[in-house]
Parts: structure tokens; C-alpha cells; sequence
């Protein structure tokens, strides 16, 4: 949002302009009878306000069952996962805009970053964000910060009632800086960053006002609350109630009523793979993180603390 504050980048202009990645992508629509899969051409382009809003017709692997069964196909090489283009597929379920599903739109976006500022994301993020806010325990790279490896915590497993050790899903080395979940951190310094949004020193107001904005037309997906598993919900949703309406903001879910002695309406939330969450509550200057490094996705005691965590929070400092 730096970058399009500087007029770098637009939210509604054709992304392929700088991610020729993405231009004239195809939509997987099924499979033919000899389990060929079978295409048609986009009709339309790809912005940064669809890479923000996971709203532009990509999609995570394990999120689309056609995706899924076209992964599987024997002539498909295995995705590695050190580079942008290796990780993710540039194959469209959907027309970009027609339908929220989770993406690696975020991903892109840190790629955008890079291309119009000829600079790593993680550099540009270290001058632009990290310094400014004092934060010091930040890399894309842990290679270059073995202080950061050594302090990291291990990633857990739920088995039944049990809770195992298990491998941290987070691909080590990389070669690109992976904006959507490549950032490796702390609580604290995480903390500083949420400060400097709300105290407006990052971004203009106008600016920060417009992430925290509904930015979804009528684009199915995210409103059916009640349609999914109970997992999926907690890992999408990340504890808003199934009652509270929703939409999307600039790079998180918004719910568009308050939610009784928590988060006021239009705080902006996102989720983390390993049960983690954070809120920035615009209205009240609140902003909070939850880190617990568990497997798989969706966890429901996860979502309980978390949602403890926060009502406690606000009749601490509400």
C-alpha cells in the first residue's frame, strides 16, 4: 500500500504489466473423460485490489478439488516450493473478481514490491517498515539470521488427544522473499508493526482507512459461513461468530457488525497456517496476535484461547 500511496502501483490496473506471469491465464473448468483437463481462456485481468481480496481466480492447492486432481495427473511435475513461480500454480479456477477463495494473492503482491522498487522484498521492507517502527527481529531468510533459527520454537501436531513435534511446513532455504507467509518473526516486533499502522506511521489515514474498507462485490465464497467444516471456518474466519457478516478489506477478512466485548465492526484479521491470528481494531486503536504454532489448520481449542485471548484483552484496555 507504500507503493501504490507513491503511485509505483495501481489497486485496478492489469498486474500482468509488471507480473507478465499472470497475463492470459487459463480457468481449469474439469475433466474429459480420458481425465484430460480441459480449459477455457480468462475474459478478464487481474488487479492488485484481486490480489488483496483473493478475489483474482487463483488459488492454494489443497483449497479447489479440480486443482487438487489436476496436481495429481502423472504428466504434472511436483511443485518445489524455493521460488514464487515453483510454489504456486498460475492456473485459474474462477474469472478474476467472481469469487473469493484463498490465494497466494499475497505472494504476488511482495513480487509487485520488488519489480516497481528494484529492491528484495525483504530489503524494502527493512527500510520502509521495519526501521521506521524499530523492529529488528525480521527476515525472509533464515539463512542470514542463524540468531532467529536458533530461537525458533517447534511446530506442533494434534493427534487424537495427543500433541507431537512435527516438521515446520515453512519451506527452508528459499530463493525468493514470499510476502504470503515466507516472514519469519516475534510477537513483540510483530506488535510494533500493528502500533505503527494505528499510529498512522507507515501509511496515510486515507489510505489505512481504505484497507480497512469491504473491497467484495458479490463475490460468493466468503459469506457461506455455515457451509464449510468446522475446521475451515476457524482457519478462515479465525473465531468471527458464524452470525457476524463479513467481507474483505485490503489484505484481511472484516466483520461488518461488532462482535460482542471483542473487536468493534470493520477491525481487520487474518489467519496463519499453524492455528495463528492476529486483529488490528481500527476504531478502538487495538491490535493483538496469536501464535501457537500448531498443526493442522483450524484447530478448535486454538480458536477458543484465541477468542478468550481478545475478549481479555478488551476488558483490559476497552
Amino acid at each position: 500500500m507504500q507503493c501504490v500511496e507513491k503511485g509505483l502501483l495501481s489497486l485496478d490496473a492489469d498486474v500482468s504489466d509488471i507480473l507478465p506471469e499472470l497475463k492470459s491465464l487459463r480457468i481449469l473448468t474439469g475433466f474429459d473423460d480420458q481425465d484430460k483437463p480441459t480449459f477455457r481462456d480468462s475474459t478478464k485481468a487481474i488487479t492488485l485490489r484481486h490480489l488483496l481480496t483473493h478475489s483474482s481466480g487463483l488459488t492454494y492447492l489443497h483449497m479447489e478439488p479440480l486443482l487438487t486432481r489436476y496436481d495429481q495427473l502423472p504428466e504434472v511435475e511436483p511443485r518445489r516450493r524455493e521460488t514464487l513461480i515453483e510454489k504456486f500454480y498460475t492456473i485459474l479456477v474462477s474469472e478474476p473478481g467472481d469469487r473469493w477463495l484463498y490465494s497466494p494473492g499475497i505472494d504476488w503482491a511482495g513480487a509487485m514490491v520488488e519489480r516497481v522498487t528494484s529492491m528484495r522484498l525483504g530489503d524494502y521492507m527493512k527500510r520502509h517498515i521495519f526501521d521506521v517502527v524499530s523492529v529488528k527481529d525480521a527476515t525472509f531468510q533464515l539463512q542470514e539470521r542463524e540468531d532467529l533459527r536458533a530461537r525458533m520454537v517447534n511446530t506442533w501436531e494434534r493427534v487424537g488427544e495427543e500433541l507431537r513435534i512435527t516438521k515446520c511446513p515453512a519451506a527452508d532455504p528459499v530463493t525468493d522473499d514470499l510476502g504470503g507467509g515466507g516472514l519469519y518473526s516475534t510477537v513483540p516486533e510483530l506488535l510494533k508493526i500493528y502500533h505503527g499502522l494505528l499510529s498512522e506511521k507507515l501509511l496515510a489515514r486515507e489510505t489505512i482507512d481504505l484497507m480497512f474498507q469491504s473491497h467484495l462485490h458479490d463475490a460468493p465464497g466468503l459469506q457461506s459461513q455455515d457451509e464449510y467444516s468446522e475446521s475451515y471456518r476457524n482457519a478462515i474466519y479465525n473465531s468471527i461468530p458464524s452470525t457476524t457478516p463479513v467481507s474483505f478489506g485490503l489484505g484481511g477478512i472484516i466483520n461488518l457488525s461488532p462482535i460482542p466485548n471483542r473487536r468493534s465492526e470493520n477491525s481487520l484479521s487474518w489467519t496463519g497456517m499453524p492455528n495463528i491470528y492476529w486483529w488490528i481494531d481500527l476504531k478502538k486503536g487495538i491490535a493483538g496476535v496469536y501464535l501457537s504454532q500448531l498443526l493442522p489448520s483450524g484447530d478448535q481449542q486454538s480458536t477458543d484461547l484465541f477468542s478468550a485471548f481478545e475478549e481479555y484483552v478488551y476488558s483490559q484496555v476497552a
